[in-house]
């Protein structure tokens, strides 16, 4: 008879364990995008971009890094308003 009704935890999910998943998705992405930020500027500078001045190298490089900090700043920005809105919500 118990296999009729599912389990209060699935019907209802914890806070706790959405802001798992939402942290845990936050820190992959926060590990895997600057580590192909830095596979794919290295590759653009060292084999495609071979008429390029040091100078230019360069300002590829920094110009591709701030978009990188925009992008980590952008997943974690969001992930801080969601838990704002979880506080101002309780």
């Amino acid at each position: 008879m118990s296999a009729d009704f599912p389990h209060p935890s699935s019907m209802f999910p914890s806070p706790i364990s959405e802001t798992i998943q939402g942290l845990k998705r936050r820190l992959v992405l926060t590990i895997a995008v600057p580590t192909a930020w830095l596979s794919f500027t290295l590759l653009y500078v060292g084999f495609w971009a071979p008429g390029f001045t040091l100078f230019q190298s360069i300002i590829v490089v920094l110009v591709s890094l701030v978009l990188l900090i925009g992008t980590i700043a952008g997943i974690w920005v969001s992930f801080g308003f969601q838990q704002a809105r979880r506080w101002i919500d309780w």
